[in-house]
């Protein structure tokens, strides 16, 4: 018994020495977002063997969604309709559109809705994945659109016309890692069906955002889950 007990703890330890190595790899930001440019599969798959805490993940989602929501703020302050424009347009939108506070509200609730609803729809369909591993790969997916953003705000403000093009790669390329890590994170072993389980997962997240808009109030000013 004291012999098998030893075993354990062995291989306890030595799993733990991996986790502790792969920390140290993924601490490399900058090799990991060239990975996942490069091999977005391969860097899920790292992004995963982390294997951080649940609680430390959703604090990792609840950053990068400030993150996030303050460079649309900031750009929207930057590029965005000023109130007396606002104030011309046949439809009004209220100004709480453009605040800090709703764009954290809707973009953290949107991250929590699509986590659930691809990890659930995933492993109706087989996936092996975990709900933890399809936190890790969006959070980090979350962590890539706030360094694209930065660099779309900084070509608006000294190239306009790169901005747009910017954009548009950005928006086209994201489907491409998408598609890859969410394969990862959801452990279906095929893109096509990854293709599915988005298409699929496209309705659940707008119903869980048209409950978002509904409870914030903004659902009866007119605004839809496709702001």
């Amino acid at each position: 018994m004291a012999r098998q007990h030893l075993m354990v703890l062995d291989r306890r330890n030595a799993r733990c020495r991996k986790c502790r190595s792969m920390n140290l790899n993924v601490q490399s930001l900058s090799v990991l977002v060239a990975l996942t440019l490069r091999d977005p599969a391969n860097a899920a798959r790292l992004v995963i063997a982390a294997v951080y805490r649940r609680d430390i993940l959703w604090t990792f989602l609840l950053l990068v969604s400030i993150a996030n929501a303050a460079l649309v703020w900031l750009s929207n302050a930057l590029t965005g309709p000023t109130p007396e424009q606002l104030a011309q347009m046949p439809i009004q939108i209220p100004q709480i559109i453009f605040s800090p506070l709703f764009a954290f509200v809707f973009l953290a609730g949107a991250m929590v809705i699509t986590v659930h609803v691809l990890h659930w729809i995933g492993a109706a369909i087989g996936g092996e994945g975990s709900l933890d591993d399809m936190l890790s790969v969006l959070v980090w997916l979350q962590a890539m659109r706030v360094l694209a953003q930065v660099v779309l705000l900084v070509l608006l403000l000294v190239a306009p016309t790169i901005a747009g093009l910017f954009g548009l790669a950005v928006a086209l390329f994201s489907l491409w890692i998408l598609v890859h890590c969410v394969n990862e994170g959801a452990g279906l072993g095929s893109v096509f069906k990854t293709v599915g389980v988005l298409l699929s997962a496209t309705v659940g997240i707008i119903m869980g955002l048209s409950f978002i808009l509904t409870i914030t109030g903004l659902a009866s000013m007119g605004i839809s889950p496709n702001v």
